[in-house]
Protein backbone atom coordinates (compact mmCIF):
# COMPACT_ATOMS: atom_id res chain seq x y z
CA UNK A 1 0.00 0.00 0.00
CA UNK A 2 0.76 3.56 -0.25
CA UNK A 3 -0.28 6.97 1.88
CA UNK A 4 -3.12 7.45 -0.86
CA UNK A 5 -4.18 3.62 -1.09
CA UNK A 6 -5.29 1.78 2.03
CA UNK A 7 -6.30 -1.70 2.46
CA UNK A 8 -8.26 -3.10 5.00
CA UNK A 9 -9.43 -6.84 5.80
CA UNK A 10 -12.49 -7.13 7.67
CA UNK A 11 -14.80 -10.16 8.26
CA UNK A 12 -13.62 -11.92 5.25
CA UNK A 13 -14.28 -8.51 3.43
CA UNK A 14 -11.19 -6.52 1.74
CA UNK A 15 -11.84 -2.78 1.48
CA UNK A 16 -9.47 -0.98 -1.02
CA UNK A 17 -10.13 2.45 -0.48
CA UNK A 18 -8.28 5.81 -2.42
CA UNK A 19 -7.08 8.33 -0.27
CA UNK A 20 -5.76 11.14 -2.53
CA UNK A 21 -9.22 13.36 -1.75
CA UNK A 22 -6.99 16.75 -2.42
CA UNK A 23 -6.20 15.76 -5.82
CA UNK A 24 -9.54 14.10 -6.35
CA UNK A 25 -7.98 10.57 -5.65
CA UNK A 26 -5.78 11.11 -8.95
CA UNK A 27 -4.26 7.49 -9.66
CA UNK A 28 -0.38 7.84 -9.69
CA UNK A 29 1.70 5.07 -11.06
CA UNK A 30 2.64 3.88 -7.23
CA UNK A 31 -1.17 4.07 -6.44
CA UNK A 32 -2.62 1.74 -9.77
CA UNK A 33 0.31 -0.66 -8.26
CA UNK A 34 -1.11 -0.46 -4.33
CA UNK A 35 -4.73 -1.71 -5.90
CA UNK A 36 -3.24 -4.08 -8.14
CA UNK A 37 -1.48 -5.38 -4.81
CA UNK A 38 -4.61 -5.18 -2.86
CA UNK A 39 -6.78 -7.06 -5.11
CA UNK A 40 -4.24 -9.88 -4.69
CA UNK A 41 -3.79 -9.88 -1.30
CA UNK A 42 -7.51 -10.26 -0.71
CA UNK A 43 -7.49 -13.59 -2.48
CA UNK A 44 -4.30 -14.49 -0.35
CA UNK A 45 -6.54 -13.53 2.85
CA UNK A 46 -9.09 -15.41 1.90
CA UNK A 47 -11.73 -12.60 1.19
CA UNK A 48 -15.06 -13.23 0.63
CA UNK A 49 -15.46 -9.91 -1.45
CA UNK A 50 -13.24 -6.58 -2.47
CA UNK A 51 -15.08 -3.45 -1.84
CA UNK A 52 -13.20 -0.82 -4.48
CA UNK A 53 -14.05 2.72 -3.17
CA UNK A 54 -12.53 6.40 -2.60
CA UNK A 55 -12.34 9.17 0.00
CA UNK A 56 -13.36 12.63 -0.81
CA UNK A 57 -15.98 14.43 -3.39
CA UNK A 58 -15.35 12.30 -6.30
CA UNK A 59 -14.32 8.35 -6.73
CA UNK A 60 -11.66 9.05 -9.00
CA UNK A 61 -10.51 11.47 -11.61
CA UNK A 62 -8.24 9.90 -13.44
CA UNK A 63 -4.26 9.36 -14.06
CA UNK A 64 -2.62 12.30 -12.35
CA UNK A 65 -1.09 14.15 -15.27
CA UNK A 66 2.43 14.79 -13.96
CA UNK A 67 2.29 11.49 -14.50
CA UNK A 68 1.74 11.18 -18.23
CA UNK A 69 4.44 14.45 -17.90
CA UNK A 70 7.23 12.46 -16.37
CA UNK A 71 7.40 10.03 -19.54
CA UNK A 72 10.27 10.80 -21.61
CA UNK A 73 10.54 7.55 -24.44
CA UNK A 74 8.96 4.56 -25.07
CA UNK A 75 10.27 2.35 -22.83
CA UNK A 76 9.15 4.96 -19.94
CA UNK A 77 5.30 4.84 -21.70
CA UNK A 78 5.26 0.57 -22.00
CA UNK A 79 6.14 0.93 -18.10
CA UNK A 80 3.02 2.59 -17.57
CA UNK A 81 0.92 0.27 -19.93
CA UNK A 82 2.23 -2.24 -18.05
CA UNK A 83 1.28 -0.88 -14.51
CA UNK A 84 -2.27 -0.15 -15.76
CA UNK A 85 -2.63 -3.33 -17.91
CA UNK A 86 -1.40 -5.10 -14.78
CA UNK A 87 -4.14 -3.80 -12.32
CA UNK A 88 -7.12 -4.38 -14.67
CA UNK A 89 -5.93 -7.44 -15.05
CA UNK A 90 -6.06 -8.42 -11.71
CA UNK A 91 -9.53 -7.39 -10.96
CA UNK A 92 -10.57 -9.34 -14.01
CA UNK A 93 -8.73 -12.40 -13.08
CA UNK A 94 -9.24 -12.63 -9.44
CA UNK A 95 -11.07 -15.43 -7.86
CA UNK A 96 -12.94 -12.74 -5.02
CA UNK A 97 -16.00 -10.29 -6.32
CA UNK A 98 -14.80 -6.87 -6.99
CA UNK A 99 -17.60 -4.83 -5.89
CA UNK A 100 -17.24 -1.05 -7.37
CA UNK A 101 -18.38 1.38 -4.62
CA UNK A 102 -18.58 5.03 -6.24
CA UNK A 103 -18.45 7.71 -3.84
CA UNK A 104 -18.83 10.53 -6.34
CA UNK A 105 -18.31 10.86 -10.21
CA UNK A 106 -15.68 9.26 -11.81
CA UNK A 107 -13.47 10.07 -15.25
CA UNK A 108 -10.53 8.48 -17.17
CA UNK A 109 -8.99 5.48 -15.16
CA UNK A 110 -11.39 6.05 -12.11
CA UNK A 111 -14.64 5.40 -14.85
CA UNK A 112 -12.72 2.30 -15.98
CA UNK A 113 -11.77 0.71 -12.46
CA UNK A 114 -15.29 0.99 -11.98
CA UNK A 115 -15.86 -0.61 -15.20
CA UNK A 116 -13.91 -3.19 -14.40
CA UNK A 117 -15.53 -4.05 -11.19
CA UNK A 118 -17.60 -7.00 -11.20
CA UNK A 119 -20.55 -5.39 -9.78
CA UNK A 120 -20.22 -1.24 -9.46
CA UNK A 121 -22.71 0.67 -7.68
CA UNK A 122 -23.10 4.62 -8.20
CA UNK A 123 -24.73 7.94 -6.92
CA UNK A 124 -27.55 8.84 -8.73
CA UNK A 125 -26.93 12.51 -9.71
CA UNK A 126 -22.78 11.58 -10.77
CA UNK A 127 -20.82 11.77 -14.17
CA UNK A 128 -18.37 9.87 -15.74
CA UNK A 129 -16.72 10.46 -19.08
CA UNK A 130 -13.31 9.28 -20.86
CA UNK A 131 -12.01 12.57 -21.94
CA UNK A 132 -8.21 11.01 -22.39
CA UNK A 133 -8.18 11.90 -26.41
CA UNK A 134 -8.44 15.26 -25.72
CA UNK A 135 -5.28 15.49 -24.03
CA UNK A 136 -3.40 13.01 -26.39
CA UNK A 137 -3.79 10.36 -24.62
CA UNK A 138 -6.24 6.82 -24.61
CA UNK A 139 -8.66 5.09 -22.13
CA UNK A 140 -6.38 2.10 -22.10
CA UNK A 141 -8.79 -0.61 -20.64
CA UNK A 142 -12.07 0.82 -22.15
CA UNK A 143 -10.52 0.87 -26.11
CA UNK A 144 -10.56 -2.91 -25.31
CA UNK A 145 -13.17 -3.40 -23.40
CA UNK A 146 -16.39 -0.50 -24.69
CA UNK A 147 -17.35 -2.30 -27.59
CA UNK A 148 -18.75 -5.72 -26.18
CA UNK A 149 -19.60 -4.11 -23.24
CA UNK A 150 -22.24 -0.99 -24.79
CA UNK A 151 -21.45 -2.13 -28.81
CA UNK A 152 -19.62 0.26 -31.27
CA UNK A 153 -21.40 3.38 -31.59
CA UNK A 154 -22.16 4.23 -28.12
CA UNK A 155 -18.38 3.01 -27.11
CA UNK A 156 -17.35 5.55 -29.69
CA UNK A 157 -19.49 8.20 -28.18
CA UNK A 158 -17.66 7.34 -24.68
CA UNK A 159 -13.98 6.84 -26.28
CA UNK A 160 -13.80 9.18 -28.99
CA UNK A 161 -16.19 12.11 -28.86
CA UNK A 162 -15.00 11.86 -24.88
CA UNK A 163 -19.23 12.33 -24.17
CA UNK A 164 -20.08 13.00 -20.13
CA UNK A 165 -22.64 10.81 -18.89
CA UNK A 166 -25.07 10.25 -16.18
CA UNK A 167 -25.09 7.62 -13.67
CA UNK A 168 -28.36 6.32 -14.72
CA UNK A 169 -27.29 6.12 -18.52
CA UNK A 170 -24.61 3.94 -17.58
CA UNK A 171 -26.56 1.96 -15.72
CA UNK A 172 -29.31 1.95 -18.83
CA UNK A 173 -26.10 0.88 -20.75
CA UNK A 174 -25.13 -1.96 -18.90
CA UNK A 175 -21.39 -0.32 -17.87
CA UNK A 176 -22.81 -0.60 -13.75
CA UNK A 177 -25.36 -2.42 -12.16
CA UNK A 178 -26.82 0.28 -10.05
CA UNK A 179 -27.48 4.12 -9.43
CA UNK A 180 -29.02 4.57 -6.23
CA UNK A 181 -29.92 7.94 -4.08
CA UNK A 182 -26.34 8.58 -1.55
CA UNK A 183 -28.25 7.93 1.70
CA UNK A 184 -28.80 4.21 0.34
CA UNK A 185 -25.40 3.67 -1.05
CA UNK A 186 -23.95 2.08 1.71
CA UNK A 187 -26.52 -0.23 2.49
CA UNK A 188 -26.87 -1.75 -0.85
CA UNK A 189 -23.50 -2.07 -1.32
CA UNK A 190 -23.37 -4.39 2.27
CA UNK A 191 -26.23 -5.97 0.72
CA UNK A 192 -24.30 -7.06 -2.77
CA UNK A 193 -21.40 -8.18 -0.18
CA UNK A 194 -23.48 -10.26 2.13
CA UNK A 195 -25.11 -12.17 -1.33
CA UNK A 196 -21.34 -13.12 -2.20
CA UNK A 197 -20.35 -13.97 1.66
CA UNK A 198 -23.42 -16.74 1.08
CA UNK A 199 -22.39 -18.14 -2.17
CA UNK A 200 -20.00 -20.91 -2.62
CA UNK A 201 -16.34 -19.16 -3.20
CA UNK A 202 -15.28 -21.84 -5.80
CA UNK A 203 -19.03 -21.46 -7.61
CA UNK A 204 -18.11 -18.04 -7.27
CA UNK A 205 -14.65 -17.96 -8.97
CA UNK A 206 -15.41 -20.26 -12.13
CA UNK A 207 -18.82 -18.30 -12.60
CA UNK A 208 -16.85 -14.76 -12.53
CA UNK A 209 -13.95 -16.52 -15.11
CA UNK A 210 -16.28 -17.26 -17.31
CA UNK A 211 -18.06 -14.43 -17.57
CA UNK A 212 -15.09 -12.82 -18.09
CA UNK A 213 -13.40 -14.73 -20.69
CA UNK A 214 -15.04 -13.49 -23.82
CA UNK A 215 -13.77 -10.12 -23.68
CA UNK A 216 -10.59 -10.87 -23.36
CA UNK A 217 -8.28 -11.42 -26.53
CA UNK A 218 -5.22 -13.18 -26.85
CA UNK A 219 -2.25 -10.97 -27.47
CA UNK A 220 -4.24 -8.09 -25.96
CA UNK A 221 -1.46 -6.89 -23.64
CA UNK A 222 1.39 -7.13 -26.30
CA UNK A 223 -1.38 -4.65 -28.42
CA UNK A 224 -1.77 -2.52 -25.06
CA UNK A 225 1.94 -2.13 -24.78
CA UNK A 226 2.74 -1.32 -27.94
CA UNK A 227 0.25 1.37 -29.13
CA UNK A 228 -0.12 3.16 -25.48
CA UNK A 229 4.20 2.98 -25.90
CA UNK A 230 4.04 4.41 -29.02
CA UNK A 231 1.48 7.26 -28.58
CA UNK A 232 2.60 7.67 -25.10
CA UNK A 233 6.90 8.48 -26.73
CA UNK A 234 5.01 10.78 -28.85
CA UNK A 235 4.78 14.70 -29.19
CA UNK A 236 1.06 14.77 -28.80
CA UNK A 237 0.47 12.95 -25.77
CA UNK A 238 3.51 15.17 -24.53
CA UNK A 239 1.77 18.35 -25.81
CA UNK A 240 -1.17 17.37 -23.87
CA UNK A 241 0.05 16.57 -20.84
CA UNK A 242 1.64 20.09 -20.80
CA UNK A 243 -1.42 21.99 -21.64
CA UNK A 244 -3.32 20.26 -19.13
CA UNK A 245 -0.77 21.65 -16.63
CA UNK A 246 -0.26 24.85 -17.87
CA UNK A 247 -4.30 25.37 -18.09
CA UNK A 248 -4.65 26.39 -22.20
CA UNK A 249 -5.89 24.64 -25.21
CA UNK A 250 -2.84 21.90 -26.39
CA UNK A 251 -1.26 22.29 -30.02
CA UNK A 252 -1.66 18.89 -31.18
CA UNK A 253 0.95 18.25 -33.87
CA UNK A 254 -0.64 14.97 -35.16
CA UNK A 255 -0.75 13.63 -38.48
CA UNK A 256 2.16 16.11 -39.94
CA UNK A 257 4.96 14.75 -37.84
CA UNK A 258 4.18 11.36 -38.81
CA UNK A 259 6.03 11.99 -42.64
Amino acid sequence: MTDNVSYVFDDAVSTIRLERPDRYNAMTPEMWRAVTDGIRRADEDGARAVVLTGEGELFCSGDDIRSLADIEDDRDARALADTLADCFDAIERSPVPVVGWANGSAYGGGFELLMAADVTIVPTGTTFALPETQIGAIPLYAAKRLTLLVGRQRASQLALVGREISAERAVEWGLFARAVPEANLEAIVAETVAAFEQSAPEALATTKAWLGAPLRSAGERVGMRTGLGHLYAGDDAREGAKAFLEDREPDFAGRRNTK
